[in-house]
């Protein structure tokens, strides 16, 4: 999990800079005195009943939260993690605690009804999670994705504003994903020449303790090898077989 703010966060001078941010910022917090001139279709959200004024004064209370965790490139709630490249969404938990008088419940309502006004985008993600409540049954944990649409900007004043600043910050968030692609590219290659070079280590060690093992089985195999006695000559036998069958012959020749 990325790392979170202790404290509450503060929009910078740097941000404050930012003409959307700047403006959006002025209206918002005052939107109850700014009402029927700005966001007029939250107004009519109802039908013919007028929306009551507390959804105007939440508003106000979670202006500078809501903007300061805005992501100019795409509208939404949330920010990319510079060191996983992954999208991390702003937990609307988070967003009330943050903000001064305002709770989950209330922020999630607010919410709601600016989806029905068209302002905003929800996307609602139930995640199923391994651990289980008293009962043996398994948690799920809310995602939700807030999206500011076109139609907010625009009911805000600020249509045009917004169009500029986004192409701007959609040119910063390429370069971003550009180098973040290459960064993870380098650890990919890193990754696979180190596992090339224990793969190369261990095929050496193999063959070599495969050749140890070979020259070990071959001494004790000449050394448990029996030795061969050479067989007794039969030289003086032969020599004896032939005087004997010429003494034959010699006596036949005689008594012949």
């Amino acid at each position: 999990m990325p790392a979170q703010y202790a404290a509450p966060r503060h929009l910078s001078n740097q941000q404050l800079k930012n003409p959307l941010i700047r403006s959006a910022y002025e209206r918002l917090s005052n939107i109850v005195s700014y009402r029927g001139q700005y966001l007029r279709r939250l107004d009519t959200v109802h039908g013919d009943r007028r929306t009551r004024v507390e959804k105007f004064q939440v508003i106000e209370r979670v202006a500078e939260q809501l903007l300061v965790r805005l992501d100019l490139a795409t509208g939404v709630l949330g920010f990319i993690d510079p060191e996983s490249g992954r999208y991390v969404l702003n937990t609307q938990r988070k967003i009330a605690e943050d903000s001064e008088g305002v709770s989950s419940p209330v922020l999630c309502r607010l919410f709601k009804t600016l989806d029905e006004a068209g302002y905003v985008y929800r996307r609602i993600e139930r995640i199923r999670l391994e651990e289980k409540d008293d009962s043996g049954l398994n948690l799920v944990r809310t995602r939700v994705l807030i999206r500011f649409t076109k139609q907010f900007w625009k009911d805000l004043g600020l249509a045009y504003v917004f169009e500029r600043v986004q192409h701007s910050a959609k040119k910063k968030r390429e370069a971003q994903l550009r180098e973040l692609g290459q960064r993870r590219q380098a650890d990919m290659e890193r990754h696979s020449k180190e596992l090339l070079r224990r793969e190369v280590s261990r095929k050496r060690w193999q063959a070599k303790e495969a050749r140890d093992g070979d020259a070990v089985r071959t001494k004790e195999s000449r050394s448990a090898s029996p030795r061969q006695d050479s067989p007794p000559s039969r030289k003086g036998s032969n020599d004896l077989t032939s005087a004997l069958e010429r003494l034959v012959a010699s006596v036949a020749k005689k008594a012949g």
